[in-house]
């Protein structure tokens, strides 16, 4: 018992320390989910990316962008590839957390999403 308690301790620790400069969207449906390749090598931001456009319901911390997105490269790029259009084809909402960063391109980075 007390190994299960220090273990959820360290991570509510973990989690506080980990969510600094990241912004909740919230709990949100997605709109449209766009998985761009190189684009022909024409510079956009957009290409190699995962974009995702959320629902109307995304809270305010959010408002300031359009796409939501991750880059083709990115360690957890497949799985949150899968988990985004799981929920798009089941008609569930997701959770997404992004960096809070300026925006670039009306697009900002993915941090990390679940259900």
């Amino acid at each position: 018992m007390k190994k299960v308690s220090i273990f959820i301790l360290l991570m509510l620790f973990s989690n506080t320390v980990f969510s600094a400069g990241l912004a909740n969207c919230g709990t949100v449906s997605i709109q449209n989910l766009y998985v761009q390749g190189d684009r022909g090598g024409d510079n956009s931001f957009h290409a190699n990316k995962m974009l995702v456009i959320m629902g109307p319901e995304k809270l305010a911390a959010c408002d300031d962008f359009t796409f939501a997105y991750l880059e083709n490269t990115d360690d957890a790029y497949e799985s949150t590839l899968s988990m985004v259009l799981a929920a798009y084809m089941a008609g569930k909402k997701i959770r997404i957390q992004i960096e809070n960063n300026p925006a670039q391109n009306a697009s900002k980075r993915i941090a990390w999403v679940n259900f």
